[in-house]
């Protein structure tokens, strides 16, 4: 549960800024469960409506906001501390080490923009193979 919870939160915050091109083929994962009209293709008001829907879940002391303080074990690491900082300076806009939902829902799409590669605001399912293949020469699963 654990890991699945530190996984969805890079995931999630990944999603905002240039962090996420070395953080690998796991975040790929979170486009699978966005297809909210299962056509077969993500677009991006799907993507952002799925970012956004997990907000809640990375809020884990339930104070409104996306921060260090939600994941203390994670914090703790030394080696995973400044990922997570530059994964949450991503999305926040002013700068206060804290997540908003509205600074999560204004943040950089820049993994769903790697992903769009015809730029055509879909990610289709070859697109997402590519990401995901690219995603593993990157470093990640």
């Amino acid at each position: 549960m654990r890991k699945s919870l530190v996984i969805a939160a890079v995931a999630i915050l990944t999603t905002t800024g240039a962090a996420h091109a070395r953080t690998g083929g796991r975040l790929a994962d979170m486009f699978t469960g966005a297809d909210s009209n299962h056509d077969g293709r993500i677009s991006r008001a799907e993507f952002l409506a799925a970012r956004n829907a997990r907000f809640g879940d990375l809020d884990r002391n339930r104070d409104g906001v996306i921060s260090a303080a939600d994941f203390p074990r994670l914090a703790a690491f030394a080696a995973a501390k400044p990922k997570m900082d530059a994964l949450i300076t991503g999305a926040d806009a002013n700068r206060d080490g804290r997540v908003t939902r509205e600074e999560l829902a204004n943040a950089p799409t820049t993994m769903f923009d790697m992903a769009d590669t015809n730029q055509d605001e879909f990610v289709d399912q070859s697109e997402l193979a590519a990401f995901r293949a690219n995603a593993k020469t990157r470093g990640g699963r």
